[in-house]
């Protein structure tokens, strides 16, 4: 999905319970991992997507999951709605240790209910739309009396013999 030389994690809403991301881990990025934890633990750790919310400026883990090696994308079901989340994708070391490797961009689930805000509101825009209609009229005046308009016919070739 995305191009294999570039470790990237996308977050993206598709309604109020679920969430889809889709990601690629880069060459560069594994032989890092295996350059800085050894050879054996990229083959001994398990991938996994741990999902955050964000409440008040505050990240708080809310589920771990472990995926297939080869998943290039993944679907996530949540318990709530409206709420901000992102996603971390890396690895769980057979220590129990979490190394990530891409986060996703934060995104904002809707609500699976009405508002309960019943009130309703209006905007007047009857003030701000007859200005600026007006100052539109206006501009178009001066553009049209500016330009060279010609009331009379022009003389064509093939009306020459007709003349009065």
């Amino acid at each position: 999905m995305l191009g294999s030389y570039e470790t990237k994690l996308v977050l993206l809403v598709q309604n109020a319970y679920n969430i889809f991301c889709y990601f690629n881990i880069s060459p560069i990025t594994i032989k890092e991992f295996e350059y800085r934890y050894g050879e054996d633990l990229w083959k001994n750790s398990k991938p996994v997507l741990k999902i955050y919310e964000v409440l008040d400026g505050n990240a708080s883990e809310i589920r771990t999951i472990y995926i297939d090696s080869m998943a290039d994308n993944w679907y996530i079901k949540l318990d709530k709605d409206d709420m901000d989340v992102f996603v971390k994708l890396g690895r769980m070391l057979p220590d129990g240790t979490f190394v990530a490797l891409a986060v996703s961009n934060t995104v904002t689930t809707p609500r699976a209910h009405i508002s309960e805000d019943s009130a309703v509101y209006y905007v007047d825009v009857s003030k701000n739309f007859k200005k600026q209609e007006d100052s539109e009229v206006n501009e178009l005046d001066e553009k049209n009396n500016k330009q060279d308009i010609h009331k009379e016919t022009k003389p064509y070739v093939f009306m020459e013999g007709k003349k009065n």
